[in-house]
């Protein structure tokens, strides 16, 4: 069951955490798509396209934001990377209150809002506009 992990395409922090997810996910689940992209305005809602402080995972209509999302992204990734999903034993608002800090200040973190080069073509096909 494919999944698409919109992310903030004009973030270099963004970018470089699909390409994290890239190579360290078990399987190839995710698609990739901007929040600012054609994809993303057609299947969410206008608030979070507006917004652009959440990573959103769509799956089969629903939508998990903030550090739900997260929490669904590392139970899909490779060994070490995977036990980050103990952190689903904090309750949503104390996990959302430190997401939230984090995105805020998500552009201090890198330098670059480029898109980094992908030359392989399979993973080519995993990203939407």
């Amino acid at each position: 069951m494919n999944s698409i992990l919109f992310y903030d395409g004009d973030c270099g922090f963004c970018q470089k955490s699909v390409q994290f997810v890239l190579k360290h996910e078990k399987k190839p689940i995710f698609k990739f798509a901007p929040l600012q992209g054609e994809v993303a305005a057609k299947l969410l809602p206008a608030n979070i396209t507006q917004n652009l402080d959440s990573v959103v995972v769509y799956q089969d209509g629903k939508m998990l934001t903030e550090s739900n999302a997260i929490l669904f992204i590392t139970k899909n990734l490779n060994f070490p990377f995977l036990f980050f999903f103990i952190f689903k034993i904090i309750p949503s608002p104390i996990r959302d209150y430190f997401y939230r800090i984090i995105s805020k200040n998500r552009y201090k973190f890198t330098n670059s809002g480029k898109m980094c080069k992908i030359s392989d073509e399979n993973v080519k096909k995993r990203f939407l506009n």
